[in-house]
């Protein structure tokens, strides 16, 4: 049987000659891929903490809020930073190319963190998030602007691994849901995003909330610079650099980045800013696709130091049925945080204020499932499927009953929004969670990697299903409620197609209402509201379209194998 070096020296069995067998044995594995721990598995599970240990924690649990924030507020300022950047018809691909850079990155560095450790590379990434909000905040067109954003996605995608890789690392596994779970309390200052973000656009300027993020993110960097020193416990401690550099899956990078980011490409564009059936967008998927399924047969079949090693998967289910879960997750959380706060803006009163308080609900409970959902994560008597399951099936029924949203009904949507959140937010960190307990200690970083990656991916490809039904649906509706409803309220037939254009800003309509044959304060007050289901309209078949990939999601809920056996007191490594 062939072996090769793995953490600390210890002998691991070649990913090749892994004998069908361990499948039913895992603790065998595990205990020994886990052997060089910081403390075993039987062991008392006591931390040693220190002034300087506990502010690294501290510092980690903050690197994932910044790693956030600068996407939630892209989000909730989006219709102001169009405005300002002259993007009206392409401005998703700020929040978009955020996510993009992080599925394409995410799985190279949270491998590369697993071999060369973890500090020098967190910092990097704090840094280039640093970078990319100093270009956003002070950007005068909307390619700076993009530019900044994709680097903060990449920043992010090194550093929101790290938060969940680095405390996993430090702390007993079966204490890991707790901890994560306490990670997340770190964001409860920022839970009320929406209305932060639309105060500040509307009072003063969007580019304040990259101002905070980056103030945020400064404090972070200097914390982790002088307090976080983790002690190494790559695959290959004691191998050297060289040998370590030599033995790095350049092909599996090159094709994994370029691949994903080709594919993601061309799903954003396909139906937006190009017709699906073009060339660019053909194009795109094919090439993107062919790259993707080059990677995958590489990592599976050629690869010698693969990026996604066989070990992540043996001898247990529970890992991919997770990556499945955050897959879906991702699906209903980046499409929850952008089409949202659209609803409120455009089913219901469009004040500013207004719409900060409306978004509060769904901002708190987001937070609070993934902290109350990831702490039930470490009672070790409760089975790890009751807690996803019930999550999925939350944010599945409430998520669907969204589509009975309508102008009238402003309550009812916000508490219908807010109990969806919690079940998003319940699977949204303890399916990354969840994997992080079962997976041996050497795999941590691109564990977490995986699952961030998985959820981008899953968020980016919901959102162009979810944007491509809203644009059709509303495109037809839109002009034909405003019709009706000035028509019914005394608009003469002949004046309406004039009106409908000016109202909708069609090139080359009047230019204003006011200029428009028959205009009355009354007629204008019909053609707002009846936009105003004309919108309630098409984001009903959003929600309706949420529903199926909800439910695939608590299907696979109901499959997940308990976990008991690994929630031990093993620590990884002591800082």
């Amino acid at each position: 049987m062939t072996t090769a070096i793995g953490e600390k020296g210890h002998v691991v069995p070649d990913h090749d000659e892994i004998r069908n067998d361990d499948f039913e044995k895992p603790t065998e594995f595990v205990a020994e891929a886990n052997a060089n721990a910081y403390k075993g598995d039987d062991s008392d599970g006591k931390i040693d903490w220190t002034i300087k240990s506990a502010f690294a924690m501290c510092f980690l649990a903050a690197l994932y809020t910044a790693s956030m924030i600068m996407l939630y507020f892209t989000g909730a300022a989006l219709s102001y930073i169009e405005e300002d950047l002259g993007a009206a018809n392409t401005g998703t691909w700020l929040p978009v190319s955020n996510t993009l850079a992080i599925a394409a990155v995410a799985p190279f560095v949270g491998y590369l963190q697993d071999l060369l450790g973890r500090r020098y590379i967190t910092l990097i990434g704090s840094v280039v998030i640093i970078v990319g909000l100093a270009i956003t905040g002070s950007a005068k067109t909307f390619g700076a602007g993009v530019a900044g954003m994709a680097l903060c996605g990449a920043g992010a995608a090194v550093c929101e691994l790290t938060a969940l890789a680095g405390i996993s690392d430090i702390v007993p596994v079966k204490h890991r849901g707790t901890s994560l779970a306490l990670m997340v309390v770190f964001l409860l200052p920022f839970t009320p995003y929406v209305l932060y973000a639309q105060l500040l656009s509307s009072r003063s300027t969007w580019r304040w909330t990259m101002w905070i993020s980056l103030m945020y993110n400064g404090v972070v960097f200097v914390g982790l610079l002088f307090t976080y020193f983790p002690k190494a416990h790559p695959r290959m401690a004691n191998v050297s650099k060289r040998d370590i550099l030599k033995q790095i899956d350049y092909v599996g990078a090159v094709l994994s980045i370029v691949g994903l980011t080709i594919f993601l490409v061309a799903l954003q564009s396909g139906g937006y800013s190009h017709p699906w059936t073009s060339a660019y967008v053909l194009s795109q998927l094919i090439i993107g696709l062919a790259l993707i399924m080059a990677w995958v047969i590489w990592e599976w079949k050629l690869a010698k130091w693969p990026m996604v090693p066989r070990q992540l998967f043996q001898g247990q289910y529970a890992v991919a049925l997770s990556f499945f879960v955050a897959f879906v997750a991702g699906i209903n959380f980046y499409s929850l945080i952008n089409f949202f706060p659209l609803t409120f803006s455009t089913v219901y009163n469009p004040d500013p204020v207004q719409i900060g308080l409306k978004g509060l609900g769904y901002g708190l409970s987001v937070t609070s499932g993934a902290i109350f959902f990831n702490a039930l994560l470490s009672v070790k008597s409760l089975h790890c499927r009751y807690p996803i399951a019930i999550s999925s099936a939350l944010m599945t029924a409430f998520g669907g009953a969204l589509a009975t949203a309508d102008p009238y009904n402003a309550k009812q949507t916000v508490a219908l929004g807010t109990i969806a959140g919690f079940g998003v937010g319940g699977i949204l960190v303890p399916a990354a969670t969840l994997a992080l307990i079962v997976v041996p200690d050497s795999l941590l970083a691109t564990t977490a990697a995986l699952s961030l990656s998985v959820r981008t991916v899953g968020g980016s490809i919901g959102y162009t299903v979810y944007f491509n039904i809203f644009s059709k649906k509303l495109s037809s509706a839109l002009p034909a409620y405003v019709a009706s409803a000035v028509m019914n309220a005394g608009l003469p037939d002949a004046d309406v197609e004039e009106f409908v254009a000016t109202f909708l800003g069609a090139e080359g309509a009047a230019a204003s209402l006011a200029d428009v044959p028959g205009y009355t304060s009354a007629i204008a007050q019909a053609a707002t509201m009846a936009s105003r289901s004309a919108y309630a309209y098409a984001f009903k078949y959003v929600w309706y379209t949420s529903i199926p990939f909800g439910c695939l999601a608590v299907i696979a809920a109901l499959f997940l194998p308990s976990i008991r056996k690994f929630q031990t007191n093993r620590v990884a490594v002591t800082l």
